[in-house]
């Protein structure tokens, strides 16, 4: 069942510090990790988000608890930036209709496959002036190597459009930057040198590749590439850091505005949008980032129930 939740801003606070109490990672200005199949690699610290700042603001979620066919999504739908809440359903709808079609599980309906369950996840990355970003985390343990994928989106209040990660690079200075991101990456246990050329020359290659970017709290770029990208999926995911004084020059108007966003938020987002209050009565369901749990903090849902969409974005 597909549910809007209403997300009131007191609550979103204690699911905040819950959320940030539970997070950790390790500083780098220009390191490079890679993961273990299946692990997590070390993180850089990023800042914590308020996402209390987002008027009027509901997550968008679907679930099967039918161990035929189990799966769990959520997304944010923002007030005023509509074309990106636009992309991630597209992105989850995409997904969700691959996992239904490509799981054994699902086709056959016997639910032999224990364990095997789609779940995509959020994450607010920036909630500040006229900028938003969300990661969209994705595990699918029905496809190769780990299942484990993510995507960052981002708007710019300014210009009213949606972008994607790599426009956080201006576009002249590109070259420089995905040459920076090979130096650190050739060489290491489980790039191919071949994958890793193809991936970068080729324009759609490089955006699918390049789709998981976010400024740290120092104002470093993290770049997280996903496994398969540039080398065999069991090798694992490579997360590398650049520095504040290395990327600041490479960056376009837009990623100068999410840097500084990023380390010096303002008190407030303002996207443009025009907020219409809705009532919202208390139960126990996901709020914020889905890493909150209701069973220690109050969460709300609207009193309103929306149907899945027929319509193809």
């Amino acid at each position: 069942m597909r549910t809007h939740t209403l997300v009131p801003s007191l609550l979103l606070l204690g699911a905040l510090s819950f959320t940030a109490a539970c997070s950790s990672g390790t500083s780098g200005s220009s390191d490079v990790a890679s993961a273990r199949p299946g692990s997590t690699p070390a993180l850089s610290p990023v800042r914590s988000v308020d996402p209390s700042k987002i008027k009027g603001l509901e997550i968008v979620s679907d679930n099967s608890e039918d161990k035929s066919c189990p799966f769990a999504t959520s997304y944010p739908d923002v007030p005023g930036a509509e074309a990106m809440t636009a992309a991630m359903k597209k992105y989850v709808e995409r997904r969700l209709a691959s996992f239904r079609s490509g799981s054994a599980v699902c086709e056959d309906g016997t639910g032999r496959a224990e364990g095997v369950e789609l779940n995509i996840s959020h994450q607010f990355l920036v909630v500040s002036g006229d900028v938003l970003g969300v990661r969209l985390s994705t595990h699918d343990p029905s496809g190769a190597g780990s299942g484990q994928s993510a995507t960052t989106y981002w708007y710019d209040g300014r210009a009213g459009v949606y972008r994607t990660a790599l426009e956080l690079v201006a576009e002249g200075s590109r070259g420089a930057f995905l040459s920076a991101l090979k130096d650190r990456l050739k060489g290491r246990e489980g790039v191919d040198a071949g994958s890793l050329d193809t991936t970068f020359s080729d324009p759609d290659s490089r955006a699918a590749a390049l789709d998981d970017m976010a400024f740290t709290a120092d104002g470093g770029l993290r770049v997280t590439i996903d496994q398969g990208d540039v080398s065999a999926p069991a090798a694992g995911a490579f997360t590398l850091t650049l520095s504040r004084e290395t990327v600041t020059p490479w960056l376009s108007a837009f990623g100068k505005r999410v840097q500084r966003q990023t380390v010096t938020p303002s008190r407030s987002l303002d996207l443009g949008a025009t907020y219409i209050p809705t009532p919202a009565v208390p139960t126990r369901t996901a709020s914020g980032d889905d890493d909150t749990d209701c069973r220690r903090l109050r969460c709300v849902a609207p009193l309103r129930h929306r149907q899945p969409s027929r319509a193809t974005l």
